[in-house]
């Protein structure tokens, strides 16, 4: 069974086309992904923070594969809102994994500990663990 890894942080949902359709159309090559359009508008330190964030998680499907499951969560949607509200969250990005202990923030000496105390274990190159 995968672990699973909740993400609450900002995201750009709101912006008509959905992320998974937006990641399909760019590496289909149709076009700049209006996610990237609209990150264009908003603060370097913001587009720095979102960079970050899909490189990370980038980074955790691609070590873990079938073995984590991430969902990323917006606090501002109703079930964002209360997990910030259940674990206290003050600072984006937060990390849950497994329904416990929150990390805030970009400490990944802490988000990897967390994992692996939960059974995560880093995939292969050939998919074997």
């Amino acid at each position: 069974m995968p672990i699973r890894l909740e993400v609450i942080a900002h995201t750009l949902e709101g912006l008509g086309t959905c992320t998974t359709c937006q990641l399909v159309l760019a590496e289909a090559g149709v076009g700049q992904p209006k996610a990237e359009q609209a990150l264009a508008e908003f603060p370097p330190e913001w587009q720095a923070d979102v960079r970050r964030l899909s490189e990370w998680i980038g980074d955790l499907a691609r070590r873990y594969g079938e073995g984590i499951q991430i969902r990323i969560i917006d606090p501002q949607s109703p079930a964002g809102l209360l997990k910030s509200l259940r674990f206290r969250v003050r600072h984006y990005p937060t990390w849950i994994v497994e329904g416990h202990d929150p990390i805030a923030g970009w400490d990944r000496e802490a988000l990897e500990t967390a994992i692996r105390r939960r059974g995560g274990s880093e995939v292969t190159l050939d998919g074997h663990i």
